[in-house]
């Protein structure tokens, strides 16, 4: 089954039902990390408390997708939403096995009050994270996805060939995953005017085997689960 993911911003409230709304999606990712400038988290974490609030919960398809590790934005994130409820999180910039324990502990202490236990989408978005992934997700059945944050990767990789390096981690990645049997969701494309751009960049994730791909707007969901679909044998 292609998982197509779509992201929408806590700093824009406005967009949030109607992407919950959003046909051709089977996930939408409430994004406080990336795209929340570091004045507002504060006030997109309030509106992703009052969405589980007023849901009695987490709603269906909803993801959240958490701060990063090691960071008092993070803590904050976890001891405001997982009491409410929040048993899917989308989790950024994991570098190693202990970062990654410290954080499932640090849930553990405060999901009492969860009924269903965490499902943690990890992000790829460091080298070292990606060298070390068996290591990193090995006994953690807490990790049920990865994703691939690709600008993220390149950044930490200090890459020179932006393109090639980005296909040769996806294809390492893919590999891994498979490894350690855990399905794995490609990186956003950003282009949102070019369709056969779009396309193209989703059907050779397809066929590199990946599961399914984020997106940043519903547009890109028909093309994208039309390129999935024609990379099948």
């Amino acid at each position: 089954m292609t998982v197509i993911s779509l992201y929408v911003s806590a700093a824009r409230p406005g967009y949030v039902d109607h992407a919950l709304t959003a046909s051709g999606v089977d996930a939408v990712v409430l994004d406080l990390e990336d795209s929340v400038a570091d004045r507002d988290k504060d006030a997109a974490r309030d509106v992703a408390a009052e969405l589980m609030r007023s849901c009695g919960g987490l709603p269906d398809r909803l993801v959240v997708r958490v701060n990063a590790p090691g960071t008092a934005v993070l803590d904050a994130d976890l001891a405001e939403l997982v009491p409410l409820g929040l048993n899917r999180l989308r989790l950024p910039r994991v570098c190693t096995r202990e970062e990654l324990q410290a954080v499932l502990e640090h849930v553990e202490a405060l999901e009492a009050s969860v009924a269903d236990r965490i499902r943690v989408e990890l992000m790829i978005e460091t080298v070292p994270a990606l060298r070390d992934l068996e290591e990193l997700v090995t006994g953690c059945p807490e990790v049920c996805a990865l994703t691939f944050g690709g600008e993220d990767f390149l950044r930490d990789s200090l890459s020179r060939d932006l393109p090639c390096d980005l296909w040769s981690a996806k294809r390492e990645l893919v590999e891994k995953a498979a490894a350690v049997r855990l399905p794995v969701y490609d990186t956003v494309y950003g282009e949102l005017h070019d369709r056969d751009a779009v396309w193209e960049d989703a059907h050779r994730a397809a066929q590199l085997g990946f599961a399914g791909k984020s997106i940043i707007h519903p547009a890109q969901s028909p093309v994208t689960r039309d390129a999935f679909g024609a990379a099948q044998p």
